[in-house]
């Protein structure tokens, strides 16, 4: 057993001595203290001591850019806030910077959401909506259009994911404060002294159909991950 697995069934040990289990109000507010304090000191938060395998450390993980002539970047900001991650990137790498499972999740939905996203514009290409508005507007126009509507829509539901992952982790027992993950990652990127620049998200004024259309599609979506790590699986959906 790993040190921060003996601390964890410690913190657990603890939070067991309770009125109902028969310890006194003096010995369960102390032990309350006692479990608080761990959990501080070490990053843990009440979520994780059900969760099989958290990483001990911070890894940077990085992906090839897909190139696709588009600018694919608008949902960067939402895909690694959901996984309590950092990123930075240039014309031919991305990496994330969190827990090594995160990371890892990251890295796949960065993969899966490119590779969706240039699959559905080149579906829509095909459209009549597009033939009828390639008449009026340069096609290069509209196939843009489309993915920063995609992508509008893949952000709106990991934003929603992350809102109702922090409300499920916000809900405190027996007092205890909730110590996050992306805490720690802060704390270890802010060590790797990169002067980097992250690209907010922009809602660009384009062509309404073609954004209309892309966003739709992008809200619609889901997104399904199952990462294998040894003895350590987790899965994820993303369902409207």
């Amino acid at each position: 057993m790993s040190k921060r697995e003996k601390i964890k069934a410690k913190i657990k040990a603890l939070l067991s001595k309770t009125i109902d289990n028969g310890a006194s109000k003096e010995e369960m507010e102390a032990a309350l203290f006692k479990a608080n304090k761990l959990m501080t000191d070490f990053f843990i938060s009440e979520h994780d001591l059900s969760d099989p395998y958290i990483a001990e450390k911070c890894i940077l993980k990085e992906v090839p850019i897909i190139k696709s002539g588009y600018d694919l970047t608008d949902f960067y900001n939402s895909l690694t806030q959901l996984f309590d991650c950092k990123y930075f990137y240039n014309k031919n790498i991305i990496s994330f910077f969190g827990f090594e499972e995160d990371t890892e999740l990251c890295s796949y939905f960065y993969k899966f959401i490119v590779k969706t996203c240039l699959k559905e514009k080149a579906k829509y290409m095909k459209s009549e909506d597009y033939a009828e508005l390639k008449k009026m507007y340069h096609g290069r126009t509209l196939s843009a259009s489309f993915i920063k509507g995609f992508m509008l829509g893949v952000c709106v539901k990991m934003d929603k994911m992350y809102r109702e992952r922090r409300t499920e982790l916000s809900a405190e027992k027996y007092g205890l404060m909730v110590i996050e993950k992306k805490t720690k990652v802060q704390s270890q990127f802010g060590n790797l002294g990169l002067k980097v620049k992250t690209v907010p998200f922009n809602q660009i004024v384009a062509e309404q159909s073609a954004y209309n259309q892309g966003s739709k599609i992008g809200k619609s979506i889901d997104l399904i991950q199952g990462v294998n790590q040894g003895k350590n699986q987790s899965t994820l959906s993303l369902n409207a």
